[in-house]
């Protein structure tokens, strides 16, 4: 672990948007380096980590048609995703929940998402998706959320 400035030995610092983009869509464009690990299961969505350092990691998720990720954030990390192969959908909470905004993800199109950003993903389309994911800090923890009559709330 590195020292931060004044000499602290500390946590690492998170990296910058920009590098997490760069890094995320190098790591999805060379599909033949991680290809063999990818697999598709029809009964939950499969992730796997495929690198980390003390200030990121990387990981690698499938989606078959009709799975998706509940309403979630990422803990204290901010991160950046690239969809890989397919398409995903995207939906974030807007005016505490009471309104959501919906985005589609193509391929090779980059996604940032700040700390504590929540938001749900699916495969709304006829084929199998992989996205590759970098968060900075290091992933630790997703805490679900729930949208009801009285908007969004971390769920129990």
């Amino acid at each position: 672990m590195q020292p931060r400035p004044g000499g602290a030995v500390g946590l690492a610092t998170p990296l910058s948007g920009f590098h997490m983009k760069l890094m995320a869509r190098a790591i999805a464009s060379r599909l033949d380096e991680w290809h063999d690990l990818v697999h598709m299961d029809a009964t939950t969505r499969w992730h796997v980590r495929l690198h980390g350092t003390a200030d990121h990691d990387v990981w690698l998720e499938s989606w078959l048609p009709g799975q998706g990720a509940s309403w979630h954030d990422h803990g204290g990390s901010a991160s950046v995703m690239v969809v890989a192969r397919g398409e995903l959908e995207e939906r974030i909470p807007l005016l505490g929940g009471f309104m959501t905004q919906v985005r589609r993800i193509p391929e090779g199109m980059a996604r940032p998402l700040r700390r504590r950003q929540v938001h749900e993903l699916a495969n709304v389309s006829r084929t199998p998706a992989l996205s590759v994911h970098v968060y900075s800090p290091p992933l630790e923890m997703t805490r679900g959320y729930e949208i009801g009559a009285m908007g969004l709330r971390r769920s129990a």
